[in-house]
């Protein structure tokens, strides 16, 4: 699973646009409370987030990331106010920016593979 998502990611580099604020923007769109709960993080916490979650796209085994994802999660709900279902809306942001990028070369196997990474991450992170 993990090589799929890293494959499609690949296609990222063919661009010099910023995908970051591209994956912002989209979550913004999906979550304009995020949008304001997120007012004074700067770029590079931003940037730090997004890797972490790239990180997770990417990871072998999701289970392996569950004692990280109940301290992150509850961190972010006591200290910031962040709601669970962001995570995912975050996630999907994620994927279309990418599906976008990649145009043609995106594949029914990328499609796939990404909806049922961000199901997995979405499921232990609601049971965490």
């Amino acid at each position: 699973m993990s090589e799929l998502i890293a494959e499609s990611l690949e296609y990222l580099a063919d661009t010099d646009l910023d995908v970051y604020q591209r994956v912002f923007d989209a979550f913004y769109r999906e979550s304009p409370a995020a949008e304001n709960l997120m007012l004074h993080m700067d770029e590079l916490t931003k940037g730090r987030m997004l890797e972490e979650v790239t990180r997770l796209l990417m990871s072998v085994d999701v289970e392996l990331e569950a004692a990280y994802l109940d301290f992150e999660l509850r961190n972010h709900e006591q200290a910031y106010g962040v709601e669970r279902q962001m995570y995912r809306q975050l996630f999907n942001a994620f994927a279309a920016v990418v599906r976008d990028l990649a145009g043609d070369r995106w594949t029914p196997e990328y499609e796939q593979v990404w909806h049922s990474r961000i199901d997995e991450l979405s499921s232990a992170m609601e049971a965490a």
